[in-house]
């Protein structure tokens, strides 16, 4: 195994400046002490302390004694007069350099969330070749756009286009949320939910490393499995799991072959158990199912080399002819979704998990462009700002000699190095912060991020960008000033003030837009959360129950549970109510032919338990035995895509059952949300299914509904009831809003970055106006002075000194609204469901910086009021 090796950067830095004679032994001493480090205290521990050693033996008896040119003895000047300037204006100078900071560590921050967003799937050496086989099932907009496949799909793609589809992995976990694994040896049992079958040729198509076992043959056998080491932990503790076994929902013993690494968090699907696909023939009769309508297979391909996707896709609609079945060859379309696209650009029905949303990488992007561009702003103006200060400087200068390229240089170098101080705190303060941000955005950034040579370039190409960008234009200013004015103490024009007008108004702009999208951004996500669903949520919790022994006893688990007093009511459903749905082919009367349509299935009591209101008819009931397959209740949208007039019309409409026209609709359901208010409200039909196999695949979950006062005696009862009729089966659930909150995660994610870094940069903003404010004050002291001695008061003197920043604030109020309500309404345009603009957001915004603003330039206002007139006019 390759040995670690020190940073490469430092280790050249240091054989760079260390002197000859010295180096040798210097060096073997730190690598020595890099070895010992490595060993006790971890690599990356070892490399900080290296770093830091390097940094430390930068000192004069180690450095490498050279000749002085002409430019090391004009450098050593710049030093010098950079560091006296700093310490001599200390005020501006920090104000200067920790404004740059929390700029700089925004943009850094943002820009790691947004490193590890955009490196999802990329660990793969074939990333670039692998594809997921989506399927568009939909006629007329009605159906789904999924993100699996019927069984059959990738082998018979495999086979019809052989050199075109290297590989085909199939990935599929019974549609189920949770699956029970029990090692009996040591009597640990737990509800398991990152279980997935897999073909053999999985550890083909992914780099995932094996830890343990033979990857060539890993996941040939029937009944082989590869665990993670973190649940070989849970499950055997510190045995070794090869060749051990784990009983698979209490039927199916498999055998442990390879222990796999831990998923990583940047990928779009997270395992802990990947079971060989042939294991599946035990649930299915010794074969696979060899439907092409049930698509419950998420299907991953991996071309040929010289194949494009497109090649291979324009072949799909032939395929489609050829294999699907005729009632739904005319409304399937395949299509290659791109494996690193998956992560940002997908949200289709029946993902593996939530993906995020590439929406969002721009708005953080831009978000953390913004800050630095307030930072900077506030570089130049406080730069500028010092313009007179230093004139009798620029003026001597130049009457000695100095060019004004020199000067430029000068000033240019002092820019860069404040920037690069501030790019060295900025780091700090990542390091410190990157915890705590790694919590807040549901990350695991790892520290190392901070030593990636990628990451060191990146931040000094930032820092010269952002120095040279921020030096210049105060540079010339400073540089432009005439020696003989400046020498006899004339009055020193400073020039630019009209830029710098700009520049202020501009920031102000920028954060009245922040601010105005925050409060947007939040009341867009509070209607996503807190908007009427059209059931009720809360206080019903969710029972995983698919494949397990529950279909025998649902009657007397339902009889024993609502014994309790805690519970109200209790059904069965397919999937989780708001969340998801499925689709089935439903043909009414009038219908040439059946149709896709999203499809519930639900036991008894579904509206009961959920407070569905009921517009028409009656709900399903246990008296009526045919309701199983001649009656249907459906939504009112159902009822208007239909064309069926009103809800009791709809009533006793016709659909057919076995090609026959025997079924009824018996009821009409009003509106409700029956996946996430990213979509809007779609024809739904509730299909009772009490058929024995039905919780074998179509009945997921209960949904049992508790009295939210007793909420632990409910559960306490509930588990009573199970662990009685299901006593070999771990009980687990959730509760539905809890479930229901995780939809919006992406808008929530949002918020909170964008309230906080929307104060950092009105923080940034305010520091930068109080360096201003500070200066402008300062050069009319005595103007203050001679006002006072001539009988001005002080609320006067408030009022004139606040005049000139409160004009640029209502500019840039009067700019920010129509660009801020043009990039918000084309926000908003992406959602279902959304708010409208008020005027509320941009006044609050626009009054929220005028309150700080105004804060920040009375305080110098009021305490220049407050000077002594006299010493004021001995000022200068």
């Amino acid at each position: 195994m390759k040995q670690p090796r020190p940073p490469r950067i430092f280790d050249r830095f240091f054989c760079w400046f260390c002197r000859k004679e010295e180096l040798e032994i210097m060096r073997g001493d730190l690598y020595e002490l890099y070895e010992d480090r490595l060993e006790d205290k971890g690599r990356f521990r070892a490399n900080l302390m290296f770093c830091l050693e390097v940094l430390d033996l930068c000192r004069p008896f180690v450095l490498k004694r050279r000749p002085e040119t002409q430019t090391t003895i004009m450098f050593k000047t710049f030093f010098k007069i950079t560091y006296r300037n700093f310490i001599r204006q200390k005020v501006y100078s920090l104000l200067n350099v920790s404004g740059l900071a929390i700029g700089l560590t925004c943009f850094m921050l943002i820009f790691l969330y947004i490193q590890d967003e955009l490196s999802y799937d990329k660990m793969h050496s074939n990333s670039d070749r692998i594809y997921r086989v989506l399927e568009h099932f939909e006629s007329e907009g009605v159906g789904e756009h999924s993100a699996s496949q019927p069984f059959p799909v990738g082998p018979t793609l495999k086979n019809d286009f052989p050199r075109q589809v290297e590989e085909v992995v199939r990935l599929f976990n019974f549609q189920s949320p949770t699956l029970a694994l029990a090692n009996k040896e040591a009597d640990k049992a737990f509800n398991e939910s990152k279980i997935f079958f897999a073909d053999s040729s999985f550890l083909k198509v992914f780099d995932y490393e094996l830890l343990e076992g033979d990857r060539a043959t890993a996941l040939d056998e029937p009944n082989s499995v590869l665990i993670t080491p973190t649940m070989a932990r849970k499950y055997f503790g510190n045995e070794d799991p090869i060749g051990q076994l784990l009983e698979f929902q209490g039927q199916q013993n498999l055998q442990v072959t390879g222990v796999l690494e831990d998923s990583p968090l940047n990928a779009h699907f997270q395992y802990d158990f990947i079971v060989s696909f042939s294991s599946l023939r035990f649930w299915y009769g010794g074969n696979y199912p060899g439907t092409w309508y049930w698509n419950p297979c998420w299907t991953y391909i991996l071309l040929e080399e010289n194949t494009t996707p497109d090649q291979l896709a324009s072949q799909f609609p032939d395929f489609v002819e050829k294999y699907f079945p005729d009632f739904i060859k005319e409304d399937v379309t395949l299509e290659l979704q791109p494996l690193k696209s998956i992560h940002l650009h997908s949200r289709l029905d029946y993902e593996i998990q939530a993906n995020s949303d590439a929406k969002n990488i721009y708005i953080f992007g831009a978000i953390a462009i913004f800050v630095l561009i307030i930072a900077a702003i506030n570089f130049i103006n406080l730069s500028t700002a010092r313009a007179t200060k230093r004139a009798k400087e620029v003026g001597v200068r130049k009457s000695l000699g100095s060019a004004k390229g020199q000067l430029i240089t000068q000033f240019v170098f002092e820019s860069v190095v404040m920037t690069f101080l501030a790019v060295f705190i900025a780091a700090g303060v990542v390091a410190f912060l990157l915890p705590v941000f790694n919590v807040l955005v549901e990350k695991a950034i790892a520290m190392d991020a901070l030593l990636q040579i990628r990451f060191v370039i990146g931040a000094v190409v930032l820092a010269l960008t952002v120095g040279l960008l921020s030096g210049f234009y105060p540079a010339f200013v400073l540089s432009s000033f005439r020696p003989v004015a400046v020498l006899k103490g004339g009055l020193v024009r400073t020039q630019g003030m009209g830029f710098r007008k700009i520049l202020v108004t501009a920031q102000f702009a920028i954060s009245i837009f922040l601010i105005a999208g925050t409060f947007i951004g939040i009341q867009q996500f509070n209607l996503l959360q807190d908007q009427e669903t059209g059931f009720d949520q809360e206080h019903v919790i969710m029972v995983p129950v698919i494949r397990s022994p529950m279909g025998q006893h649902y009657e007397t688990f339902r009889n024993s549970a609502l014994q309790s007093p805690h519970i109200s009511s209790m059904t069965g459903v397919e999937e989780i109510i708001g969340a998801k749905h499925q689709v089935g082919n439903y043909r009414f009367e009038g219908m040439e032919r059946s149709k896709p349509f999203p499809r519930f299935f639900v036991l008894p009591d579904y509206t009961e338990t959920m407070d569905i209101e009921l517009v028409a008819g009656r709900d399903y009931s246990r008296a009526y035995v045919t309701d199983d397959s001649l009656g249907l209740v459906v939504n009112e949208s159902m009822v208007q895509a239909m064309g069926w007039g009103t809800p009791e019309e709809a009533i006793n409409k016709r659909f057919y059952y076995r090609n026959e026209l025997r079924g009824k609709v018996v009821g009409v359901v009003k509106d409700y949300n029956f996946v996430s208010k990213h979509h809007p409200i779609a024809p739904l039909v509730l299909d009772l299914n009490r058929r024995p196999g039905a919780f074998n695949l179509f009945i997921k979950y209960l949904a049992v509904k508790v009295d939210g006062r007793n909420l632990q005696t409910a559960l306490t009862d509930l588990e009573s009831s199970w662990r009685a009729s299901l006593p070999n089966r771990p009980f687990d659930f959730f509760f539905l809003e809890d479930r229901l909150n995780d939809s919006y995660k992406a808008e929530q994610k949002l918020s909170k970055i964008t309230i906080i870094f929307s104060v950092l940069a009105i923080l940034v903003a305010c520091l930068g106006l109080f360096g201003l404010a500070t200066f402008s004050i300062e050069r009319r002291t005595k103007e203050i002075g001679l006002r006072k001695v001539l009988g001005i008061k002080t609320g006067q003197i408030m009022v004139l000194l606040s005049k000139e920043f409160v004009i640029l604030i209502l500019v840039a109020f009067v700019v920010s609204i129509p660009t801020s309500y043009y990039f918000l309404e084309r926000w908003l345009e992406g959602f279902a469901y959304r708010i409208s603009i008020e005027a509320w957001p941009f006044l609050a915004a626009g009054g929220l910086t005028f309150l700080v603003a105004m804060v920040t330039i009375l305080y110098h206002a009021l305490k220049a009021s407050l000077i002594n007139p006299v010493e004021s006019l001995r000022y200068e």
